[in-house]
């Protein structure tokens, strides 16, 4: 995601699988596996530099429409989080 404007941004590389995809309500709930992660400092992704993050958590999230998700951490500290692509 974006931080302080377009040029600089963060990124993580992992899995993400939902918990029970039978389920039809929402929120669902996720399992996120997180591998690695960086922080760039231009669109063109050349000046990037390794973020020490790995591990699991979960959230639960919705989906409004294709665009926008919403999401609670429910392992860890709550955070919330709006995504829009």
């Amino acid at each position: 995601g974006e931080l302080w404007g377009p040029l600089t941004s963060a990124t993580v590389s992992g899995k993400l699988k939902e918990e029970n995809p039978s389920r039809r309500n929402t929120p669902k709930r996720y399992k996120a596996s997180i591998d690695h992660g960086s922080i760039c400092l231009s669109t063109s992704n050349k000046s990037c530099l390794p973020l020490p993050i790995s591990g699991e958590g979960l959230f639960d999230g919705v989906y409004l429409g294709k665009r926008l998700r919403i999401g609670q951490n429910v392992n860890g500290g709550g955070a919330r989080v709006v995504q829009v692509r």
